[in-house]
C-alpha cells in the first residue's frame, strides 16, 4: 500500500483576486505571494485530471479499468489517497509522463510526493508522534 496526502498548496487565485479588488493587497503584493507560494494546486484535482487523461490513441477497456481503480480510491479518500502498489505504479507513471502546462515548484513537489509515496499512513505516523 502507498499513501498520498491530498494537500492543497499555493496561492488561491479567487481569494487573491478578491483581496486585490477590495484593496487589501496591492498588485505587487499579489505577485510576491504568487512567487513565494507558487500556483494553487489541489492534489485530489490533479490526481483526478491525470487519471482521466487518455493517452494519445486512446485506451482499451483494461487500461480504463486500471485508471478507474485510482479514481475510485480517490473518491473514497478522506485526506489521504490509499493505493495498492500496482495502482501506485500506474499513477506514478501517469504523473511522470503527463505534459504539464506550467513550470512551478508545487507541480514538482506534487510529482515527488506521488512517486515517493510512503508505505505507511502519514496521518497515523503524526498521531503516533504526539
Amino acid at each position: 500500500m502507498k499513501y498520498i496526502e491530498l494537500k492543497r498548496v499555493g496561492v488561491d487565485v479567487v481569494t487573491l483576486q478578491d483581496d486585490l479588488k477590495a484593496g487589501r493587497i496591492t498588485g505587487e503584493e499579489a505577485s510576491q505571494m504568487t512567487r513565494e507560494l507558487g500556483v494553487h494546486l489541489d492534489y485530489a484535482d490533479v490526481v483526478e485530471n491525470v487519471a482521466k487523461v487518455s493517452p494519445q490513441g486512446g485506451m482499451d477497456l483494461a487500461q480504463m479499468r486500471r485508471h478507474m481503480r485510482i479514481l475510485d480510491q480517490l473518491e473514497a479518500a478522506d485526506g489521504v489517497l490509499v493505493l495498492e502498489d500496482n495502482d501506485h505504479v500506474l499513477l506514478s507513471k501517469l504523473v511522470k509522463e503527463h505534459r504539464w502546462g506550467v513550470v512551478d515548484k508545487n507541480v514538482v513537489t506534487f510529482c515527488d510526493d506521488v512517486m515517493k509515496a510512503p508505505s505507511e499512513n502519514p496521518e497515523l505516523l503524526a498521531v503516533a508522534a504526539e
